[in-house]
């Protein structure tokens, strides 16, 4: 099984990013405005890609706290995420400037086809999530038409 990884440090506490991981305003601060997501352990999240994918994904959150938060895809689209997890790690730094987030996206079948496209679009979002938890501004790649 193949992986995507990242690690950044947020100056921020792991209660705000995981109010921008696990709410549907913070969701679409960052990364998607077509977003449908009510927060929570085994809650699901739609995500929409307008322009971009011809369906939602949809994710169900199988943990969300402040040391982890982890998604299921659980939709049939893409066919490249079904049965992956994307799991965040939050760790408050020991000297107490923030927190050091752990990412990765789990479970793809290859690294070949979609992973290296997927990987450089994560790589962004991670930009994107720093941004709209240390300043309230992020990038989201996806706007709702």
């Amino acid at each position: 099984m193949a992986r995507i990884v990242f690690e950044l440090d947020i100056d921020a506490t792991p209660k705000e990013i995981l109010e921008a991981l696990d709410t549907q305003r913070g969701i679409a601060g960052w990364w998607t405005e077509d977003v449908t997501a009510s927060g929570g352990t085994r809650s699901q999240m739609t995500l929409g890609f307008p322009g971009r994918a011809p369906v939602p994904f949809e994710h169900r959150v199988d943990e969300a706290n402040e040391h982890s938060v982890r998604w299921s895809s659980v939709g049939a689209f893409p066919p490249h995420w079904v049965g992956t997890q994307v799991i965040w790690t939050l760790t408050p730094k020991p000297d107490g400037t923030g927190t050091t987030v752990h990412f990765n996206h789990d479970g793809w079948a290859t690294d070949e086809g979609p992973l290296p496209m997927s990987a450089m679009t994560w790589g962004q979002l991670m930009g994107s999530l720093k941004a709209f938890v240390e300043t309230g501004t992020g990038a989201p790649l996806y706007r709702k038409e």
